[in-house]
């Protein structure tokens, strides 16, 4: 059982599916958690997250209150780091007693940084852009990981700089006793490529009642395109649209958010996608608010997520919801888990072949049963609970 005196600390940042999260650790455990949300630089008041609840602290990583939190970081049984890309949380875990127990929520940018993950996820044409960006020295490096060994990739950071992002990462990794990565088939590579001691416990950033609509036949109705999710290199977005180009567009308008990720990088993808497409190519570059984003989607028949690595997850699961017909990489473990699922998706190859695809209504039928039980809120739920009494129930080894 949950023991009644078991708080948890949260440290996160000002992220659109926080609130989610807090609802769902509310749910199952209410009024026993505290949620640290960092202010980003510039920030006086959060952006993101809308929660009112209670136990909320906002402020910045040098603030009083986060400072604190951390000295009094004891008093937790547990402490969940949402993302462990950032470094003022690593100096948390690095700084904290060996008897803290700290459960990692891998994101994506926090476990694909590793060099071993991090080879060839960028595509042809973006890297042509990305090598025009980079110094010399950094063309080197980065040519040392794409051709070397993977071990050598693992071991380089160690030889290459005592105190390298990596280096302290790995540091970090050993003080982690529990991890909650997007697909299963990520905690393989944790395991492999990280430790093989960090223990799997599932949380799932979804449920699929927050797709639903008031109208049950809410399927796509248009056939516009979706490309990508934020303005990140790992999009592959100009490789995407020339496979586009050699598809018969008609009248279908081509949407890309890049309302998120490196501005150098949106300018260039815009510039292409107006150069290529014309009219026809349709950047979006504010965030959309969760209800007006799921109306838009029903007029994106067609998604495109030519990512290696695992992004967009949220993405993929609205737009299977709503009937669309999701393009995938096929080395994405998000491809490969949804496949295993039985999930029905497509190969980028699958682009050329869109007219003797599934209509919409084909598709929801197949695929919302299975997504259904992968994500409605009992599992998600049910998940959650067992999350927090392995934490909170542990005992220090």
């Amino acid at each position: 059982m949950i023991e009644s005196d078991g708080l948890l600390l949260h440290i996160t940042e000002d992220e659109k599916f926080i609130d989610y999260v807090i609802d769902v650790f509310e749910s199952v455990y209410p009024n026993r958690n505290v949620y640290f949300v960092a202010l980003k630089e510039n920030e006086e008041e959060l952006k993101l997250v809308h929660s009112q609840n209670p136990n909320i602290v906002k402020g910045k990583i040098d603030s009083d209150e986060f400072k604190d939190l951390i000295k009094s970081i004891n008093r937790f049984k547990g402490v969940i780091i949402h993302n462990l890309i950032t470094e003022f949380k690593q100096e948390v875990i690095l700084n904290a007693r060996p008897d803290v127990y700290f459960h990692w929520m891998a994101w994506g940018a926090d476990l694909y940084s590793i060099p071993v993950l991090s080879r060839n996820v960028i595509l042809a044409e973006t890297q042509k852009f990305l090598n025009s960006c980079r110094s010399y020295k950094e063309r080197l490096a980065g040519e040392m990981y794409n051709n070397y060994p993977a071990v050598f990739n693992l071991l380089y950071p160690f030889f290459y700089a005592e105190k390298s992002p990596l280096l302290i990462r790995m540091k970090c990794y050993r003080k982690i006793r529990s991890v909650s990565t997007v697909t299963p088939i990520e905690y393989s590579y944790v395991r492999k490529y990280i430790s093989h001691k960090i223990k799997y416990l599932p949380f799932r950033y979804i449920t699929i009642d927050q797709f639903y609509s008031e109208n049950e036949a809410d399927i796509c109705t248009d056939n516009n395109f979706l490309i990508g999710n934020s303005a990140t290199y790992e999009n592959n977005h100009v490789d995407t649209f020339l496979l586009l180009q050699r598809c018969n567009l008609e009248d279908k308008l081509l949407y890309c958010p890049l309302s998120y990720g490196d501005k150098k990088y949106r300018d260039f993808v815009v510039s292409k996608g107006n150069e290529l497409f014309g009219k026809k190519f349709v950047p979006l570059t504010e965030f959309l608010p969760l209800k007006d984003y799921n109306t838009f989607l029903l007029t994106c028949g067609n998604l495109i997520m030519n990512n290696i690595r695992q992004q967009g997850m949220g993405n993929v699961i609205m737009s299977l919801w709503k009937g669309a017909r999701v393009f995938i990489n096929e080395k994405s473990p998000i491809y490969l888990y949804m496949k295993e699922e039985g999930v029905l998706l497509y190969k980028m190859s699958d682009l050329e072949n869109m007219s003797i695809l599934p209509d919409f209504e084909t598709l929801a039928k197949h695929n919302r049963p299975i997504l259904e039980n992968l994500y409605n809120r009992n599992r998600v739920l049910n998940e959650t609970s067992d999350l927090i009494k392995q934490i909170i129930n542990s005992k220090i080894a």
